[in-house]
């Protein structure tokens, strides 16, 4: 079982990854790894809970959507 925490990163790392695909599948998937990897540096900061764990899954869930475009849209 995936626990919630990662399956929200993963939603989320999909939902960006849509948000971004207009400006070109390379650029969606470097934003999501982009922003996951920003949004761990600011959890190390003392605001969250930094885990690597969370930016793979976000990475993941960007992946996906980014593989799903290559894939059905050419």
């Amino acid at each position: 079982m995936i626990p919630l925490d990662k399956q929200l990163h993963i939603f989320s790392g999909g939902f960006l990854a849509a948000l971004l695909l207009p400006f070109g599948m390379p650029n969606a998937w470097l934003g999501v790894a982009a922003a996951a990897v920003l949004k761990e540096l600011w959890d190390s900061t003392g605001r969250g809970t930094p885990d690597w764990k969370d930016a793979f899954a976000t990475i993941v869930g960007g992946s996906v959507i980014v593989i799903w475009a290559v894939i059905f849209r050419g």
